[in-house]
């Protein structure tokens, strides 16, 4: 909260507005200068209006640039990991200043979303159609199977929003009901009761008599890991988990990647698009992930959020820089921010360099120069 500061200089009177903000173990106070009195009333809240908002921006700033490493577990090296939280908090803070921007972005990475999650599992609805089917429920497509598969995500996006709760068995069987209705209503929302194999995997899904035992299990999982893995993991984590499981008859892969979803969009993260393109290098890790190897999988998760999904925070950089030498911050949120920046476009280099190899993602890869 931002409060006004008087100063009595040889009998005039000089206003300042203030913020304490906590980094750590210590406070901050960041001061703004309004100028010298007498003020009205109304002028004052004027001026208080106009400063405050770029106030608290300073100290997000602060917050942001002074924080540390908080997870116990996790596999990227922690330099990787300050800079993926960096760069979710910028795109955090940035948004109420360009809100038409993130609301339209937000929107694209939906309706990118819906189109790859399906195009992954063989729906050859083209993204234009897709976005008619989304906001028109315009029939397009080859079959109504299709059409269905695209549409059902309107209603799951509705339930999505107005659901307060966390990861559950329950709420698991609502996500798959809503993508299989009238595609296989038979079997929406409901365990499979059969055993069953994977197309092109040597990996034996959990037979069925255990499923409700081990979903459990992994749900148990993630709410004693969620509390100390970092999200991005925790994410890949279960989605590993929860393919392997193979619970549904049909639509495991859009389940597992909804949930994906969820996790970071709990903890704050932009929603994680994985386009048909990268169709071959997704499924290649999870194959890697059935041995109980994650790390490409990680990697090549991580390398979409920071390529893809953190795009506005590149967007709208030099926008940022001049707002902040206009309100004259300190220095060193300009230094910061600009290493910020570095990083990322050096992390976004080496995840580039790395596509097409997936055996060969690992952490001596990401381990180059400062990153070692």
């Amino acid at each position: 909260m931002v409060y006004i500061i008087k100063k009595n200089v040889k009998g005039e009177i000089y206003y300042y507005v203030n913020h304490s903000v906590r980094l750590g173990d210590r406070v901050k106070t960041v001061s703004y200068y309004l100028g010298k009195g007498p003020f009205t009333p109304s002028e004052i809240e004027f001026l208080v209006k106009e400063k405050s908002q770029m106030i608290l921006l300073e100290a997000e700033f602060l917050k942001i640039f002074s924080k540390k490493l908080e997870y116990e577990e996790h596999i990227l090296p922690t330099s990787f990991i300050n800079i993926i939280e960096r760069l979710k908090e910028i795109n955090r803070i940035m948004a109420p200043f360009n809100k038409s921007y993130f609301e339209k972005f937000e929107e694209n990475l939906r309706l990118r979303y819906v189109h790859g999650s399906t195009a992954i599992e063989g729906n050859t609805i083209s993204l234009r159609d897709a976005q008619l089917i989304l906001e028109e429920d315009t029939p397009a497509g080859s079959t109504l199977r299709e059409m269905y598969e695209i549409l059902n995500y309107n209603e799951l996006f509705k339930s999505l929003r107005s659901y307060g709760g966390d990861i559950t068995l329950k709420f698991i069987l609502m996500i798959h009901q809503i993508l299989m209705r009238n595609i296989d209503d038979e079997n929406a929302g409901t365990l499979r009761n059969i055993d069953i194999s994977i197309s092109g995997s040597d990996y034996d899904p959990t037979p069925f008599p255990v499923l409700e035992d081990e979903l459990n299990n992994l749900i148990e999982w993630y709410k004693e890991k969620k509390l100390t893995m970092f999200p991005v993991e925790l994410a890949c984590h279960f989605h590993q988990k929860f393919v392997e499981i193979h619970p549904f008859i049909d639509g495991n892969g859009r389940v597992s990647r909804e949930l994906l979803n969820f996790i970071l969009l709990r903890n704050n993260y932009p929603r994680l698009v994985i386009p048909f393109e990268r169709r071959g290098v997704y499924l290649r890790c999870i194959d890697i992930g059935n041995s109980g190897e994650l790390t490409p999988f990680i990697i090549f998760i991580s390398g979409l959020l920071i390529e893809d999904s953190f795009r506005p925070v590149d967007t709208f950089f030099k926008q940022l820089k001049e707002k902040i030498k206009e309100e004259k911050y300190s220095s060193d949120i300009s230094k910061e921010l600009d290493n910020t920046m570095s990083d990322y476009k050096e992390i976004l280099e080496i995840i580039r360099g790395m596509e097409g190899r997936i055996e060969n993602l690992n952490l001596n890869e990401l381990r180059k120069g400062k990153w070692k």
